[in-house]
């Protein structure tokens, strides 16, 4: 009878029900009736389920009425008066031997097999607690190189942490699976294209990780986005790369000249360069030449600043100012001003540049190869990586034949 109940209350409060007057009268027989009263009440809802029957079938949806019926027998785990079953201690041992095995041992492909059955095992806990062992098998797929299944899971653990329930969660949750997501993406692209939706998806997750990620609850979203920015410029950096390639190239300039500044302001010189770098690249794309030719010109000068004992982040530098150097000779090139000569000089140089790069590169990979043999050494092992950061931009195998790549530019 209470399920009964259930469902005349949920039908009356959407008007779907035109035979609710009916049943209730018949309700108000049943309290001064018998036995026989209720076989007649039940008769009665069945002739009237049948009488109405084509109207309900208008008036209703049967899946909504399904669903009401499975709420009311199955109150969902995120319900205030719902109280799942704490996990057992076998299901808690088999949790604590999978974060084990990612942050302990870093063994991700052991990792996922443990943490698969340990979300099989924790479904009926409540979202907050699901979307955590989701968004950490994700990480380990992208340890994994696998982003396509840890572009899944960072999915779901956002649906988990955006639905009800998901407030509970740590705040650091959403923040970490929108990244996770948008890292995801932008490695996706690096080996085929991205869906138009998917590139809009990769651009807001980075804003939205960032904007959460402020310490202060600042007035405007924009003051959130900067306080995020100062927290992880690495982050800021490939928004603007995300910003590029969903063709908002004044915006990505903006976002890489507030990488640069945070670079800057903890002392990272040769990241804030090639920040500066891509934010005049971006300019470069935009109608506003003037700017573009300002901010590249000095980007470019301030190359010359950057010191450092890490060889492999100075090649980048190098790299990046030698395409700073081709958009910067587009500018001029397309400029009403007569400079041609200057675009020719600038293309020169970049290909002078970057082919003095690549031979300084071949250079020490020899002298390193010839030091291993003579010290019997065993080959160098070369770590495979997804490819997202700005860590990951182009080195020493950039040249100016590659920018006649199509494929190379638009990836780059």
């Amino acid at each position: 009878m209470r399920i009964v109940l259930s469902i005349l209350t949920l039908a009356g409060s959407a008007n779907a029900f035109s035979v609710a007057p009916q049943v209730s009268a018949e309700i108000q027989n049943l309290s001064a009736a018998n036995n026989h009263q209720l076989s007649s009440l039940e008769r009665s809802i069945s002739n009237a389920n049948s009488n109405v029957n084509h109207q309900i079938i208008e008036n209703t949806s049967s899946a909504s009425l399904t669903q009401g019926i499975r709420e009311f027998l199955v109150p969902p785990a995120y319900a205030a008066d719902a109280k799942p079953k704490p996990p057992t201690e076998s299901e808690i041992k088999l949790l604590r031997d999978a974060l084990s095995a990612i942050y302990g041992e870093r063994n991700p492909e052991k990792a996922v097999e443990l943490l698969t059955k340990a979300i099989s095992a924790w479904e009926r806990q409540a979202p907050d607690e699901k979307a955590a062992l989701t968004r950490v098998r994700a990480d380990c797929y992208m340890e994994m190189l696998d982003a396509d299944a840890a572009l899944a899971d960072y999915t779901i653990t956002v649906d988990y942490l955006s639905g009800p329930g998901g407030d509970l969660a740590d705040p650091s949750e959403l923040p970490a699976a929108r990244l996770g997501r948008a890292r995801a993406l932008r490695s996706i692209s690096k080996v085929r294209s991205l869906s138009e939706s998917q590139v809009k998806m990769e651009a807001q997750d980075y804003q939205v990780s960032l904007r959460l990620s402020a310490r202060d609850d600042w007035d405007t979203d924009e003051e959130n986005e900067q306080d995020g920015a100062s927290r992880n410029p690495y982050a800021a950096w490939e928004w603007g790369m995300a910003q590029r390639g969903a063709g908002d190239y004044k915006k990505a300039a903006e976002t890489h000249t507030l990488a640069a500044l945070n670079f800057k302001d903890i002392g990272d010189k040769a990241r804030a360069v090639i920040s500066m770098l891509d934010a005049g690249i971006d300019l470069a794309a935009t109608d506003d030449i003037d700017e573009a030719k300002k901010v590249l010109e000095s980007a470019i000068k301030s190359t010359t600043t950057v010191e450092g004992r890490d060889v492999e982040l100075l090649q980048r530098v190098i790299a990046k100012e030698g395409e700073a150097r081709i958009a910067l000779a587009s500018v001029l090139w397309d400029s009403n001003a007569g400079q041609k000569g200057d675009a020719e000089a600038q293309l020169g140089e970049a290909c002078a540049r970057l082919d003095q790069l690549r031979a300084d590169a071949d250079a020490r990979e020899q002298a390193a190869e010839k030091a291993r043999i003579k010290s019997g050494a065993g080959p160098a092992i070369k770590f495979s990586k997804l490819q997202f950061t700005i860590d990951d931009a182009v080195g020493p195998e950039c040249s100016c034949s590659r920018f006649k790549n199509e494929k190379f530019v638009s990836e780059t």
